[in-house]
């Protein structure tokens, strides 16, 4: 058999390895999906979180560097909040200036998987971020840019993370790199990965094993599985992507590429104090008119992290966004209308 058939025999393996897990909704390895509330809240209790807002100036390691005004962290590592103008051709904004994150340095998002009694579960982690509405989501097995599992903070190692790097004791089926939010963000990009383990996984308390229905499930209750479990999600294989499809991959592909080769656009990362239309006080930097977002300074606790207190910039919108697909059916199989977008950090 040649390598090209061995591959997609195992793809195809491998989908209906997931359609399996995707059918178990209800109960899991470790839990039934009507008792994973509990098991969150529990999780929340068991540690102790808080995020407050505090002056620039009170932030520990960070601070705006002399000449450029850029926001930066003392060790030169995990980001810098700089300034960025860009230039479109096309749009109803041809040219704005913003703060944008820069952090050059790939992140890992990976989902490990394991079988129990013959179906696929993944090791689902209840993680504490500052920016989360309710603090405690569900997120991937490992979370992290490269600057944390460096342990540039000098805290605690992050979990399973040899998985992902070693990959001893596993297979990965998905490795791919993917852009973070291209509107606060500046190139950055993170491996996304899917990895099963074959060997025994000693869980932490802080982890869960779901199978792939239960987490569809859980995508149904507001703010509960974080954007970067639903961005790993969407790499995992489904199987013949053109049986029905109004459009075959390739044609997609052309068509991306030709959307991405017609736009003359440009990009340039300035000194953050350069930008115009953006006013610096005590606590915020934001636009007059409170359009968009702006940048906050919190100071935070997080028991069940690598390090279990730190302050940190943050980007904070205004208002409720909306991301939405329109959907329909063509000749009896379901189409999403989906468009290229041209974003400042992409």
């Amino acid at each position: 058999m040649s390598g090209t058939a061995l591959r997609a025999r195992t793809e195809r393996g491998l989908a209906e390895r997931l359609a399996r897990s995707a059918a178990e909704t209800e109960v899991g390895h470790q839990m039934r999906t009507e008792d994973f509330a509990g098991w969150l809240a529990e999780r929340g209790a068991a540690n102790s979180f808080r995020v407050d807002r505090i002056p620039f100036a009170d932030m520990d390691g960070w601070s705006f560097q002399p000449g450029t005004g850029n926001l930066g962290h003392r060790s030169g590592r995990f980001f810098t909040v700089q300034g960025l103008t860009a230039q479109l051709d096309e749009g109803p904004f041809l040219r704005w200036q913003q703060p944008i994150i820069r952090q050059p340095e790939v992140g890992i998002l990976g989902i490990l998987a394991k079988e129990f009694d013959g179906v696929l579960h993944f090791l689902m982690q209840a993680k504490m971020e500052p920016g989360n509405p309710n603090l405690l989501q569900l997120s991937p097995t490992v979370q992290a840019t490269k600057s944390n599992y460096t342990k540039v903070h000098r805290g605690a190692n992050v979990r399973y993370l040899d998985y992902f790097v070693e990959q001893g004791g596993a297979r990965a089926h998905r490795d791919v790199l993917q852009s973070e939010h291209g509107s606060w963000f500046y190139h950055k990009a993170n491996r996304n990965m899917l990895v099963e383990a074959y060997g025994d996984v000693l869980r932490h308390e802080d982890f869960c094993w779901l199978t792939l229905g239960q987490i569809g499930r859980l995508l149904r209750r507001d703010n509960l599985v974080n954007m970067d479990s639903r961005t790993v999600l969407s790499c995992f294989p489904m199987g013949d992507s053109d049986a029905g499809a109004l459009h075959a991959d390739a044609q997609l592909q052309s068509w991306f590429t030709g959307e991405r080769s017609r736009h003359d656009i440009d990009f340039t990362v300035r000194p953050l104090n350069e930008i115009e239309g953006w006013e610096r006080d005590e606590y915020q930097i934001s636009r007059p008119d409170k359009r968009f977002f702006r940048v906050v300074a919190v100071s935070v606790e997080a028991g069940n992290r690598e390090v279990t207190g730190w302050s940190q910039p943050l980007f904070e919108p205004y208002g409720l966004a909306v991301a939405a697909f329109l959907r329909t059916s063509i000749g009896g199989v379901p189409h999403l209308l989906v468009r290229s977008r041209v974003e400042a950090g992409f």
